[in-house]
Order: structure tokens, then C-alpha cells, then sequence
């Protein structure tokens, strides 16, 4: 099961996130603001991705510490 990044949109791995390289990512429960993937500037996203990240940013911050849960919704709703 996967979180997305949701400022560059790469996928992490929930393990890796949680415990492989916790520190290596900003995140607040599932969210994750940033990450070891995203580059030093903002990326310019097309306007689907940036509306995926968005709904992803949102489903996030309403399931706060559930990460389990965020990760299937995320595959649930077709956002990964």
C-alpha cells in the first residue's frame, strides 16, 4: 500500500514512510508535504494532477493519523 507525495505526486510506499526513512519526509499523519523525490523548486503539474493531488491532500488531512485507511482510499478511489 502507497501514500503520494503531495507536492511532487511520487508514490512511497507506506513501510518506507512510516519506518525505513521516517525522517526523510514532511509529513503530518498520512499526508506527506514532502518528500526525498521532490525536487528544490515547485513542479509544474498539469491541471488533472494537480486536482488528483489536491483531493489526495484533502482525503488526507480528513483521515489525519489513519494511514492504513488513507492508503486504501487512496487505491480505493483511483488515486495512485
Amino acid at each position: 500500500m502507497d501514500l503520494v507525495c503531495t507536492r511532487c505526486g511520487e508514490p512511497w510506499h507506506v513501510d518506507h514512510v512510516l519506518h525505513d526513512e521516517s525522517e526523510s519526509f514532511e509529513r503530518r499523519g498520512g499526508r506527506i508535504d514532502r518528500c526525498p523525490a521532490c525536487p528544490k523548486e515547485m513542479p509544474e503539474h498539469s491541471p488533472e494532477e494537480r486536482h488528483r493531488l489536491a483531493a489526495i491532500r484533502e482525503l488526507a488531512t480528513q483521515l489525519g493519523d489513519d494511514v492504513d485507511g488513507l492508503a486504501a482510499s487512496l487505491e480505493d478511489f483511483g488515486l495512485l
